[in-house]
């Protein structure tokens, strides 16, 4: 990484490769760097509650309860969840290179957007379906079975806030799309 692809905003952190400049861009790239803080701090969480518990389990023969119950249910999805919206912030998802780098920059902006806003439909149903299934839990007072007795509610919320994040992020990265296709340089908004 060079020092010109810094942002001058955010010292030390890389600019992101698509989406907007301006309020708006800078707005939802916060959201994204807090959200992906969020998950680190959940998986550094993670990482000591298992060494506990393995510490506990195998040299202090009486393992601390609740380990694996808040890893699965609350940990592992702000990872997940929470970081899928700064990945898209940097164009980090997988794509097939050899055959799209070979493309025309126009032909590829085209793809983006159509390639984003259909994802962007994808998440926005899954936002639906998983918020439709955090009510049901809330309605009905699911409770959570295992070790941890909480609201199932709790552990639900966190799929349709990350899923929200990753269907504005693509829409701002769109939006940046069609601002490349119609080569506007200036892309503030």
């Amino acid at each position: 990484m060079q020092p010109h692809e810094l942002d001058p905003e955010v010292e030390g952190m890389p600019l992101p490769k698509a989406g907007l400049r301006g309020p708006l861009g800078r707005a939802m790239n916060r959201l994204d760097i807090w959200a992906n803080w969020l998950s680190r701090a959940a998986m550094m969480i993670m990482l000591i509650l298992i060494f506990v518990q393995v510490f506990t389990r195998y040299v202090l023969n009486d393992p601390i309860e609740g380990v694996i119950g808040a890893t699965e249910l609350y940990l592992m999805p702000i990872i997940v969840f929470g970081s899928l919206s700064y990945l898209e912030m940097h164009d980090g998802h997988v794509r097939v290179g050899i055959l799209f780098d070979a493309l025309p920059d126009k032909v590829r902006a085209g793809l983006d957007v159509i390639l984003r806003l259909v994802a962007a439909v994808f998440f926005a149903l899954v936002c639906y379906g998983a918020s439709r299934e955090a009510l049901k839990a809330w309605d009905f007072g699911y409770r959570t079975s295992g070790d941890i007795d909480a609201p199932l509610v709790t552990a639900l919320v966190i799929a349709p806030i990350g899923c929200l994040l990753i269907v504005l992020r693509l829409l701002v990265n769109a939006a940046g799309d069609v601002q490349r296709l119609r080569n506007t340089t200036n892309r503030t908004v």
